[in-house]
């Protein structure tokens, strides 16, 4: 499994995306996969919150939950080579649409459900720079070292589509003496702490611990996204405006305005229906435990679950929710 998903990462970096013909068979529909991201990150924590509860609900299912990446997640499932991931709504629809960093359409990407409502894009930087705004560093061509995770990755295109709808680019802040830096987050709070990075674009749930950390040894601003800035981003990222409240963090001192997507379990039109309705079934019976893996998860119920999913459904997600009455 680890082999085949870095040829995937390779894959999607490097020589775009093809159709491949389906994969699954009978055998193969009691051993069900499911993708999350890295070990111990946000997105393993509620893959492996999925898996048990169908483990719960189907124990003849033999369930395995591994680690993946937002991405390549989207062209495993495509592939037909795991029948489940978790995956950022706005960069599935993107892969339907075979928009960057796809090169080509993932059109069999389908929703099972929304496992996590909120994804806010989340501008952080360092006070020393004197920059109080997204608007001044194209005004003073600020050399900022920013980070914005792995290449591909939704922080990376959503920055670029950000400093993009405030007039200026990646190449521009180089050409200032910046720098952008496709690191992961953790790597970046290290730079931070050694003076080599004064600024993150991330997207999370609120508040990230790390920041957290980060604002006990570091003076912070949260950027807002603001006017038809905010508009123009949430309309190039398919994303939709969401409004930090004021004391989200200590260094968050009124309401800021960015913009969010939700998580998405995520499968293939060609997955089998009895699967697809097996999963639906054990997120809604033991929503319980659900809402117990993680605070953010805390608000599901099966309305939020079944709707709002940016992608569309797979026909037996919607049969079922449409069954129970979660959507009309």
């Amino acid at each position: 499994m680890k082999q085949m998903f870095r040829n995937t990462c390779m894959a999607l970096a490097f020589i775009g995306i093809a159709s491949f013909a389906p994969q699954y068979s009978h055998a193969a529909s009691s051993d069900v996969t499911i993708l999350g991201g890295g070990t111990g990150g946000m997105f393993s924590i509620m893959a492996e919150g999925v898996g048990e509860v169908l483990r719960r609900t189907v124990p003849d299912y033999r369930v395995t939950v591994e680690p993946g990446k937002d991405g390549p997640n989207q062209v495993m499932v495509s592939r037909n080579q795991v029948p489940l991931a978790l995956g950022y709504g706005c960069i599935a629809k993107r892969a339907i649409d075979g928009q960057a960093p796809y090169k080509a359409p993932l059109k069999n990407l389908r929703a099972v459900g929304i496992v996590n409502t909120i994804s806010a894009l989340q501008f952080i930087i360092d006070n020393k720079t004197g920059i109080t705004s997204i608007e001044q560093i194209k005004e003073k061509k600020y050399p900022l070292r920013v980070a914005v995770n792995r290449a591909g990755s939704v922080m990376d295109v959503a920055g670029d589509a950000l400093f993009k709808a405030y007039g200026f680019t990646y190449d521009d802040i180089a050409s200032w003496g910046g720098k952008v830096m496709k690191i992961p987050g953790p790597e970046t709070m290290s730079l931070w702490d050694a003076g080599q990075a004064d600024a993150i674009i991330e997207i999370s749930q609120y508040p990230t611990s790390r920041f957290v950390e980060l604002a006990q040894k570091h003076d912070l601003t949260l950027l807002a996204i603001t006017g038809e800035q905010l508009d123009a981003v949430s309309k190039s990222m398919g994303m939709t405006p969401l409004t930090i409240k004021k004391g989200s963090y200590n260094f968050v001192k009124a309401d800021s305005t960015t913009v969010n997507t939700p998580v998405v379990l995520m499968t293939s039109a060609d997955a089998p229906d009895e699967l697809i309705e097996n999963v639906c079934k054990a997120m809604i019976e033991h929503l319980d435990y659900l809402r117990s893996v993680h605070v953010n998860l805390s608000t599901l119920t099966p309305e939020v679950i079944a709707n709002d999913t940016i992608i569309p459904l797979h026909p037996a997600a919607e049969a079922y929710y449409k069954k129970i009455g979660a959507i009309k």
